[in-house]
């Protein structure tokens, strides 16, 4: 089942339960960092978030998963986007972004900042972060070459011959669209967006992003020594 995928809008999206009138005042005064992790599919995004998370003591927001834990709900919204999911629909803009301040909201306690992994997939994405949210402090970019995200994931998925030519053009399509719709992002973000060679070993390029990551918590002292710790 593809998860946030980017094709086609369906009329049922409109049906899904929401409250934009979430107030996201506590995020605001929180002062935490908020970091956006994205790259094409295989890119390596979950594994650098899990240890960048671990290392900074942030919490790690996973759109992915979030989808997958509303829709274990079995509430109204998550029934819709379950099928929005399974037909390749793309989830609302407002849903997901109302999702995602949910979970910062019932995580300030105790974290040092959020990376949020996978997340904006569209440039109206980015404008609800900001505008029901806050606008973030730094996008990291895991850039991969087309046909070595192909290997990647090719790599990790055929289990049967027969299903070798099915896959591979299930595979260059989602990369194809992850190509469209990422650069209106790349645009949108480029004054806070910085690009990660995710073709390196995974331990390199870790340390590629915790140099970035560095660049910007200068300007939240309590984080900065934290890291510091950690080290």
């Amino acid at each position: 089942m593809g998860i946030n995928c980017v094709r086609g809008v369906d009329p049922l999206g409109a049906t899904i339960p929401r409250s934009n009138k979430l107030d996201p005042s506590p995020i605001i005064e929180s002062r935490l960092p908020i970091i956006f992790l994205i790259g094409g599919p295989g890119a390596g995004k979950k594994t650098q978030c899990t240890q960048i998370t671990k290392h900074y003591g942030f919490c790690g927001i996973v759109t992915r998963d979030l989808l997958r834990d509303e829709v274990a709900t079995g509430s109204q919204r998550g029934v819709i986007l379950a099928y929005l999911m399974s037909e390749g629909k793309l989830v609302p803009s407002n849903v997901l972004v109302e999702l995602i301040k949910v979970k910062m909201l019932n995580n300030l306690s105790g974290t040092r900042g959020f990376l949020i992994c996978g997340f904006p997939k569209e440039k109206l994405q980015c404008k609800h972060f900001d505008k029901y949210i806050q606008p973030l402090d730094l996008v990291l970019y895991l850039w991969v070459r087309n046909s070595v995200l192909m290997d990647r994931i090719l790599a990790r998925t055929v289990t049967a011959t027969e299903r070798l030519e099915r896959n591979f053009d299930e595979i260059k399509r989602r990369i194809k669209e992850f190509v469209k719709m990422n650069k209106p992002i790349l645009r949108y973000y480029r004054k806070k967006l910085i690009v990660i060679d995710g073709e390196k070993e995974k331990s390199e390029v870790f340390n590629d992003i915790c140099n970035a990551i560095d660049q910007v918590l200068g300007n939240f002292p309590s984080t900065s020594m934290t890291k510091a710790a950690n080290k």
